[in-house]
């Protein structure tokens, strides 16, 4: 049985932790190469324990918020309103990064002050990316 709310990992050298000062850029460049992709988002923490609060959701972005020194984090999903779910996280005090690779999708752990600890992992790229068209649909 695997941890909830840890980065599973092949190694320590493909988990990096994001600057706060580079949030928004690093953020915006993560959303811009994993939007479509398939979500399943877990929290682990003292007052809520362990929950899924989605999966097989389609991820549409994460964004940090930093207006009057909030430090919240959004993660979004959903590509129609019906699908539409928008997450939350206050008091952010790290938000750790495992990029793509050949073998797993990305992930995102972003930890909270009150001890939450918010993962979001995706699909591969190559899991979720349309097929080409064929000659039956042009």
């Amino acid at each position: 049985m695997r941890n909830p709310a840890t980065i599973p990992s092949a190694g320590a050298t493909d988990t990096i932790t994001v600057a706060p000062g580079l949030r928004i850029p690093f953020l915006a460049d993560f959303t811009r190469k994993n939007r479509g992709a398939h979500a399943r988002l877990e929290v682990l923490g003292p007052d809520v324990g362990y929950q899924v609060e989605t999966e097989n959701r389609p991820f549409d972005g994460i964004v940090p918020d930093l207006k009057d020194g909030e430090d919240a984090v959004w993660i979004i999903f959903g590509s129609t309103p019906d699908q539409h779910l928008t997450h939350g996280i206050y008091g952010v005090t790290a938000i750790r990064v495992r990029l793509a690779s050949a073998v797993h999708g990305a992930a995102v752990l972003v930890e909270a002050q009150d001890g939450t600890k918010t993962l979001l992992e995706l699909s591969r790229p190559e899991d979720y990316e349309l097929p080409p068209a064929t000659a039956a649909w042009r």
